[in-house]
């Protein structure tokens, strides 16, 4: 049991370490906040299913706890929490599986609701920390919740996608990996 513990710590180390990184690239940054990266998320999704989404919350929250410190924007505690540690917790969501097997696409629905509930908590926080009838107009939106909706979820989208399909390239050989070292351990 304390050997499966340790195991835990160190793989969400290295995946909260990885995101972190792999945070650092983006692909496109968003004029006001948010960026596609190159699959920044993909650690924590695979570590959210290996070890269920308990765990992956956990690892999540600090994820976006390492993100708020270091280059965050806060203008308020409640808006670090909506934009930083509920939203990134939201990607241990990725851990449940959509069927009774678990196969590579029981997950993607679940991927899709992790970036789904994420953006939800940005939206929020958009409606009201940054409310800005003006930047809205000036896209075309007469109101601002339309606005906050398309905004974070076009980059949202975006990053969805691309992470969808490295996902779906890696998996088999991500799994028979996990296999073969829980075998060993046992």
């Amino acid at each position: 049991m304390k050997e499966k513990h340790t195991r835990f710590i160190v793989e969400s180390g290295v995946s909260i370490a990885l995101s972190f990184i792999l945070s650092l690239v983006p692909v496109f940054r968003m004029p006001m906040g948010g960026s596609v990266t190159l699959v920044s998320r993909l650690p924590i999704i695979i570590l959210s299913i290996r070890w269920g989404i308990k765990k992956g919350f956990i690892a999540a929250a600090a994820l976006g706890f390492l993100n708020m410190t270091f280059g965050g924007y806060v203008i308020h505690p409640i808006q670090a929490i909506l934009d930083y540690i509920l939203s990134f917790a939201a990607i241990g969501l990725s851990g449940i599986s959509f069927g009774k097997n678990e196969s590579k696409f029981s997950y993607v629905p679940s991927i899709i609701l992790s970036y789904i509930i994420s953006g939800a908590m940005n939206v929020i926080s958009a409606f009201f920390f940054f409310y800005d009838m003006s930047t809205a107009n000036a896209a075309g939106f007469k109101t601002f919740l339309p606005y906050a909706l398309a905004y974070n979820y076009s980059f949202l989208a975006a990053d969805c996608l691309i992470l969808i399909i490295v996902y779906l390239l890696i998996y088999d050989r991500l799994k028979s990996l996990f296999q073969k070292q829980d075998q060993i351990s046992k």
